[in-house]
């Protein structure tokens, strides 16, 4: 029952990490042209609500029983969102790599969307085509 409710609930959660990013866009323009003091509800934001759906989806794969593809995906979401998160600590030392989050969430961005579509075709480790 669990298994299959985690398979269900699975596309769901990478439809709010999706949505996720697209609210930590708007809270950086925010911040960006002055309607906010500072990057804090970004910051917050990105590293409450975003990475806690990372981690939701991996687990929900998981306990989903998903193929290795679905599982190996939402994995490779959960590192994009570290790295996510890391890479502004690099602005001042080297600020070519810290210049790659904006592209870094482009990738989260995908990555999530692709997980949510594939959600009702991925099968289950028992019969599926992984």
């Amino acid at each position: 029952m669990i298994r299959r409710a985690a398979g269900r609930v699975h596309p769901w959660l990478a439809w709010l990490l999706v949505a996720a990013v697209l609210v930590q866009v708007l809270l950086a323009g925010l911040a960006i042209f002055g309607a906010t003091e500072s990057f804090a509800l970004h910051d917050g934001f990105g590293s409450t609500v975003v990475g806690l759906l990372a981690l939701a989806v991996l687990l929900a794969a998981v306990a989903g029983g998903l193929g290795r593809t679905a599982v190996g995906l939402s994995l490779l979401l959960l590192v994009l969102y570290v790295v996510q998160a890391a890479l502004p600590q690099a602005r001042d030392s080297l600020p070519l790599l810290a210049a790659l989050h904006p592209l870094n969430a482009f990738a989260l961005l995908a990555l999530g969307v692709r997980l949510a579509l594939a959600g009702p075709a991925t099968k289950t480790a028992a019969g599926g085509s992984d």
